[in-house]
């Protein structure tokens, strides 16, 4: 694959990523500059997939936003198609036999169950 477009990608991926947080965090891109030591347009030329930060920057914009650096630089949807693997392998279960549509309703029941407890849970606090 060309660099340029692994880049490229790589870069928009990111940029999406930074405009979901500020978003989701109702977050500025003029305070996340400031929190980072940036200005705005740096902060702007990474969210429109222009350039990259400096990885020191990366840190910092991932202990802004709360987040690990993972969370800013990769595509979320290839992190959702990984995450039934690993909560199968985190339970010792294998479902690579089990067929795509049972294994998702068989992990949507988990993960109900998983958001029901720390739910009660919360309650309790």
């Amino acid at each position: 694959m060309d660099k340029t477009m692994t880049s490229s990608k790589g870069r928009m991926i990111m940029g999406q990523n930074i405009k979901r947080l500020l978003k989701q965090q109702h977050m500025t891109a003029v305070k996340l500059a400031e929190m980072v030591g940036v200005s705005t347009a740096t902060v702007s030329d990474w969210s429109n997939g222009k350039t990259y930060p400096r990885i020191d920057k990366l840190e910092l914009m991932a202990n802004c936003f709360g987040v690990s650096k993972a969370e800013l630089v990769e595509n979320r949807n290839e992190q959702k198609e990984a995450e039934p693997t690993l909560m199968a392998a985190h339970w010792g279960v294998d479902l690579s036999s089990v067929p795509d549509e049972d294994r998702q309703r068989i992990i949507d029941r988990a993960k109900s169950y998983v958001e029901g407890l720390v739910a009660d849970y919360e309650d309790r606090l």
